[in-house]
């Protein structure tokens, strides 16, 4: 099965809504800078966005003169749809959100801010780099009309691969950001005059020479995941230890939860007299691996289906160990 395919399998699209990209921040700047834009539109984000989805915002508001709402969503707890609905006005093209927040773990209601959105004429882009693979994504159910991700981390696939969703209605509406070879209907698609015809769906979005035993590699990880451990179950065991998680850390001194009470596979928290990178750079050496977030200065534990309860105790004995030296 083709690796498109594999994607769309994943993310309950056609194959011919899925381009294949490097990363997900590739695929929110082909997202976000490809509408028509005008002096005088709003785009619309949240303060739960992580840069690869910030930054392109950013640069298409400074490049086109745009108006840029930027809406606080807290942890991401509360009306989430609802904060995000009173920024919007009949001027607002794009509202840019990620699925998951990568800081905090939060979920955002996707298929509420759509509403929301299209409601106005917006269309809605998605960060989906801490989604997919974690819990399940139906991109026509959330009713979103581009949604980019990652394959590495939860898909275990190799760095240098991803997939961007566009909605077979919406490619019309999106022009290409970057154009190559591989963006043609066929190779002789093009004339001097200046004239070319892109390929069909999303395909267009895709440029040049791609590295393909990553690309193999990729297909492969999402054959695996797919055919032989089986979604339903990598769902069920990436909810069932960071549950477990949560729980355990819930009980360590001095150590305060920062996600929302409902989140996915990521989870926030801090530890009182412990410096967030430092911790970091400590529990490494233990062969403990978390990361810390910055503003504010957080660690942060991401919990999976190739995670177990022993992975937890180490983490545990890693922060009570530093705890007791910093006494």
């Amino acid at each position: 099965m083709p690796l498109r395919a594999r994607f769309a399998r994943l993310l309950g699209a056609g194959a011919d809504e899925i381009a294949l990209v490097h990363h997900t921040t590739e695929g929110m700047n082909i997202a976000v800078r490809g509408l028509n834009w005008q002096p005088g539109d709003e785009i619309v984000t949240t303060t739960l966005e992580h840069e690869g989805g910030r930054l392109p915002v950013y640069a298409v508001a400074r490049r086109f003169g745009l108006t840029l709402r930027v809406v606080d969503l807290g942890i991401g707890d509360g009306d989430m749809a609802g904060k995000i609905a009173t920024a919007l006005s009949p001027r607002t093209r794009l509202v840019v959100v990620s699925h998951v927040s990568w800081k905090s773990g939060a979920v955002l209601p996707l298929a509420e801010i759509a509403e929301a959105a299209h409601r106005v004429g917006a269309l809605v882009a998605v960060d989906g780099a801490q989604s997919a693979g974690a819990f399940p994504v139906n991109v026509q159910e959330l009713n979103v009309d581009m949604y980019s991700v990652p394959g590495q981390k939860w898909l275990c696939g190799p760095e240098g691969v991803g997939a961007l969703y566009v909605r077979r209605e919406r490619v019309s509406d999106l022009a290409p950001t970057f154009v190559g070879f591989f963006s043609l209907r066929d190779f002789t698609a093009m004339d001097l005059s200046g004239y070319f015809i892109p390929a069909p769906g999303a395909r267009r979005y895709e440029v040049g020479t791609v590295y393909w035993p990553a690309l193999f590699g990729m297909r492969e990880s999402l054959r695996w995941l797919e055919e032989e451990a089986g979604y339903g179950w990598i769902f069920e065991q990436t909810q069932a230890i960071t549950r477990r998680c949560r729980e355990m850390l819930a009980d360590l001194p001095g150590t305060m939860i920062h996600s929302p009470a409902e989140h996915a596979g990521l989870m926030a928290f801090s530890v009182a007299g412990m410096e967030a990178q430092a911790a970091v750079d400590e529990l490494a050496e233990m062969g403990v691996v978390i990361r810390p977030v910055h503003d504010p200065a957080w660690l942060r534990v991401s919990t999976g289906f190739f995670n177990n309860d022993v992975d937890l105790i180490r983490l545990r004995d890693g922060l009570t160990t530093l705890s007791a030296r910093r006494q």
